[in-house]
């Protein structure tokens, strides 16, 4: 449907027109109206606004003017947005109290998120130390928690030789990390 077409429903039928361009505008005004409010506007403010435009257009459409409706909504739908972003940005307070985003992690979980970091690392250097397969089984025994027939599929081997390479490799892994005295 043209953009014509609409305007002279709009001229012949009130009702019948403004389905049509809320039926045919309605996405392209949402898009438009939540790429500016992104991040400051609820959900309820986007659609309120695009509503508002459809409305707006709808009373003040001038169905003699040959312009684009595209571009007239558009246009529209950017200004009514940046609009109501303004006052929403302008009536928004932090308060450090309250918003937890803004909370500084205590010293204690950074230490422990930094010394659990640098063992998961140590390990995994220790896994892959152990070579092909047993590092492979070992990882998709317990970082992807795969039984010993996904994994001798995977690997195209004896479910039996793999639940035999992973006990063998559990111990060669168990020594080699309590060489660097970590405790799991």
């Amino acid at each position: 449907m043209t953009d014509m077409d609409i305007k002279r429903l709009i001229s012949n039928s009130p009702d019948e027109g403004f389905k049509l361009l809320f039926s045919e505008y309605w996405s392209y005004t949402y898009t438009i109206v939540f790429n500016v409010l992104r991040g400051i506007g609820s959900k309820d403010d986007i659609e309120d606004v695009t509503a508002d435009v459809l409305s707006d257009v709808m009373m003040n459409c001038d169905t003699e003017h040959t312009g684009s409706l595209k571009a007239y909504i558009g246009t529209s739908a950017k200004r009514r947005a940046i609009d109501l972003r303004r006052s929403l940005s302008s009536h928004r307070s932090i308060s450090i109290d309250e918003d937890e985003s803004l909370s500084i992690p205590s010293a204690e979980n950074v230490v422990t998120s930094a010394e659990s970091s640098h063992i998961s690392a140590l390990l995994l250097d220790r896994i892959e130390a152990l070579g092909e397969p047993d590092a492979e089984i070992i990882i998709q025994k317990y970082f992807y928690d795969r039984n010993s027939a996904e994994i001798a599929h995977t690997l195209g081997m004896n479910p039996i030789t793999v639940r035999s390479r992973l006990r063998r490799a559990l111990k060669k892994l168990k020594a080699a990390i309590s060489e660097l005295d970590i405790t799991l």
